[in-house]
């Protein structure tokens, strides 16, 4: 399989670290950005932010949602893009109260870049989709649009995977996604960025190679 490979992971961390000055430097209304990466201005990808904070419970660290936001599509360039996307997932996101000052040591960033989504024909999805390595803007007949990226297709298998016992086949997994119908699907590639730990260090994550995807990217000759 040839990767989407737009960033090394340099790049990849350069980002991540944007995303993490650009929430901060709100927080403390610093203007400047000290991170200089001019070649990311040069590019145009899809950008996606997620921003996870790190909670402790009956001696048990995890991981909880505190924002996620992005843009399938380029709004000006890489470098603008991604510290406007991760402001937003910090502070506008529809889902979640604004991130504070004293949570920001605690959180953890994710950045998705994507190439440009392209039209599939409905009876060609299963045999196209790689779960855990593309994502679909899904048109609903009510003309709503939503995305797929892949988390949300590991969240859709592992309920499936809890309820059944197995993991669905392909087609079973289309009609999950479009359980509320699909009268257009565009799919994208993707290439992820995620911190360890906070201020951590930085990893690309495969996520086609996730426990609950590997049963359905197995059979598709994807993983061994």
């Amino acid at each position: 399989m040839d990767l989407f490979k737009p960033l090394t992971l340099t790049d990849g961390t350069l980002l991540v670290r944007l995303a993490r000055y650009a929430i901060e430097s709100k927080l403390r209304n610093i203007e400047k950005m000290p991170i200089a990466a001019n070649h990311l201005k040069s590019m145009s990808l899809g950008v996606w932010v997620s921003v996870e904070k790190i909670k402790v419970s009956n001696g048990f660290r995890y991981r909880e949602l505190r924002g996620d936001v992005g843009s399938p599509y380029p709004i000006r360039n890489l470098y603008d893009d991604v510290i406007m996307i991760a402001r937003y997932a910090a502070f506008n996101s529809p889902k979640y109260s604004p991130l504070s000052l004293s949570e920001v040591k605690r959180i953890i960033i994710e950045v998705i870049v994507n190439n440009q989504p392209r039209q599939v024909n409905m009876d060609n999805l299963a045999s196209i989709l790689i779960p855990g390595y593309h994502g679909l803007l899904v048109k609903r007949p009510d003309g709503s649009i939503e995305a797929y990226l892949a988390h949300k297709i590991i969240e859709t298998v592992a309920k499936f995977h809890e309820e059944k016992g197995r993991s669905p086949s392909m087609d079973e997994l289309i009609s999950l996604i479009c359980s509320r119908g699909c009268s257009e699907v565009k799919i994208f590639e993707t290439q992820v960025f995620y911190e360890l730990e906070p201020e951590g260090e930085v990893i690309e994550r495969l996520l086609y190679m996730n426990k609950y995807l590997r049963e359905i990217n197995a059979a598709k000759g994807i993983v061994s």
